[in-house]
């Protein structure tokens, strides 16, 4: 066992449990998400302890995704879900953990401070534990891609590590025309993809709001832009923050194989609902894809980690 991070030939789950409590960005409600160890093969579960005439387990896993507004959602086959669980789950790659079990006491995550930033540091301060059975990954072997109606397309091509390349564009020119080339590895997502926030544009949350949504949003777990404005205190953290932050969702979206995919995303005007239907066409196309065990020979580079000076201040 140990505290640190390594780099992954073994599955891993976390060595010590903790929690995480703050608001649900959609529901405005108080949150606890409690992650715990869990065996080999048993992947990422959510587990809604508020919920208990039902089956309240749901595993992470693309099967298992619904519809939502703004953020991904995950049912079981008795209709009980949770949302909001793209940061996490986004975490969890980058960091290597294979299996945890995470207890909720509500319908959706806690958004916390709207990046992934606290639940890294808390995963450095829980340390990991490597298991007996080898890690998997997925290899993409052909082209696959999707269009939507709206101009949205994505695709993945083979590769060599996970790389993503996105292209967002908004009206808002506080937002705009934004464009990452991204080669995963955990350093690097610590120091630039953890601490970038969700954001979104003033007239999209008051809309939000009227339907329902957004209740929970605030200045201080999201980024807000009005007409060219950043309207957080301080700014941005940095200046292509919004497209770092498609890059940290779309990461926690493409987790939901179960597993590492060593394949290049290519999209424009990514998203929740885009980045999922891919991984449907994908998965839908075995001749698109083989799952291997990961070796030394091709180990990815998720897991090992040069802590940086920025990650050490574990919160209290």
């Amino acid at each position: 066992m140990t505290k640190g991070f390594k780099l992954n030939y073994l599955q891993s789950t976390i060595i010590e449990p903790f929690s995480l409590s703050g608001v649900g960005v959609h529901t405005g409600r108080a949150i606890t998400a409690r992650i715990e160890p869990s065996d080999t093969n048993s992947g990422i579960c959510f587990w809604r302890e508020d919920i208990h005439e039902q089956n309240n387990k749901i595993q992470a896993h693309i099967n298992n995704t619904v519809s939502a507004s703004l953020c991904t959602r995950i049912e079981n086959n008795d209709g009980v879900g949770i949302n909001t669980i793209e940061h996490f789950m986004s975490a969890l790659f980058a960091m290597g953990i294979d299996n945890a079990n995470i207890y909720v006491d509500g319908p959706e995550m806690p958004i916390l401070d709207g990046s992934s930033e606290l639940i890294v540091k808390a995963l450095l301060k829980a340390g990991q534990r490597q298991q007996k059975y080898p890690a998997s990954y997925l290899k993409i072997l052909k082209e696959v891609s999707i269009i939507n109606e709206n101009g949205a397309w994505a695709r993945i091509n083979p590769s060599s590590n996970l790389e993503l390349s996105l292209h967002i564009d908004f009206p808002d020119p506080g937002i705009g025309q934004q464009k990452i080339d991204y080669s995963f590895t955990t350093s690097s997502y610590i120091e630039t993809i953890s601490p970038a926030r969700t954001f979104c544009m003033l007239r999209d949350v008051e809309n939000m709001q009227h339907a329902g949504l957004a209740k929970g949003g605030t200045l201080e777990n999201a980024v807000v832009v009005d007409n060219g404005k950043i309207l957080n205190e301080g700014g941005l953290r940095m200046n292509d923050e919004c497209v770092r932050h498609k890059a940290l969702d779309c990461m926690g979206d493409l987790f939901l194989t179960g597993m590492p995919i060593f394949g290049k995303i290519e999209a424009f005007r990514p998203g929740h609902a885009l980045t999922l239907k891919l991984l449907h066409t994908l998965m839908a196309d075995k001749s698109a894809y083989v799952v291997k065990t990961i070796s030394e020979d091709v180990a990815p580079a998720r897991g090992f980690v040069n802590l940086p000076k920025s990650a050490a201040a574990i919160p209290a």
